[in-house]
């Protein structure tokens, strides 16, 4: 059975989509059969899927389950028996249930967030759904990941502060800041596949490598401690 991997935060414009379809791509590079499903009511996914030249398919199959409502758990667990990777990008709001239903049969919950302040408050919100999340999904993983990051920055350093007061990890890994992200978004195409985008494109692909190192490790930890136990 595949992995299922949900990109939630309780607001929009920190990167969720940007995210999904990025590290969708890095999968899929080291070989990954993936499938990234679209539980946004704004369909951004399916939109960045639908911008692409359809004679250069992307490297991983794109659909949406936002109108599955309680039976969306069921079909993440349905495409996990078909896919190596499931990735979810989950409503920009923690009152959606779907974000809650999604967050319950994840394996891994990515928290995509920048340093500004308004972003430090809207973690603290999505920290709180985690911990309530916890209570009844206690095996699953749970990690923030630094979204246009700048580790020199004061305001890094106070949101590594308020993490390292809760239960919830950061990832080593960040994403930079880069114009290649939205220049490769608007071709429907991402940093490993984006023709005539240069600028960054070779440091973005090694950060999100990293990613998908970090996950795995985290991940494969999991497992290793169900089959020590069990």
């Amino acid at each position: 059975m595949g992995l299922a991997i949900a990109i939630a935060n309780q607001k929009g414009g920190v990167g969720k989509t940007t995210v999904t379809m990025n590290l969708a791509a890095a999968f899929a590079e080291e070989g990954y059969n993936v499938y990234v499903a679209d539980a946004d009511e704004q369909q951004s996914c399916m939109s960045w899927a639908a911008t692409t030249d359809p004679s250069k398919a992307l490297p991983f199959r794109v659909g949406s389950i936002a109108k599955l409502e309680k039976n969306i758990g069921r079909e993440i667990a349905n495409l996990a028996n078909d896919f190596d990777i499931v990735l979810i990008d989950c409503p920009p709001n923690i009152a959606n249930l779907t974000t809650g239903r999604v967050l319950a049969v994840a394996d891994a919950t990515i928290v995509p967030t920048n340093t500004s302040p308004l972003e430090m408050w809207s973690s603290q919100g999505m920290i709180a759904l985690i911990e309530r999340t916890r209570a009844s999904s206690p095996e699953a993983k749970f990690a923030i990941l630094v979204n246009k990051s700048n580790k020199k920055s004061i305001l890094y350093r106070e949101l590594s502060k308020l993490l390292a007061e809760s239960s919830v990890l950061m990832f080593e890994s960040t994403m930079s800041d880069r114009e290649c992200y939205p220049q490769a978004a608007a071709l429907g195409r991402t940093v490993f596949d984006a023709t005539g985008v240069r600028a960054g494109k070779k440091e973005a692909k090694q950060e999100l490598k990293a990613l998908v190192e970090e996950l795995i490790a985290l991940l494969s930890n999991e497992r290793t401690e169900e089959a020590a136990n069990g």
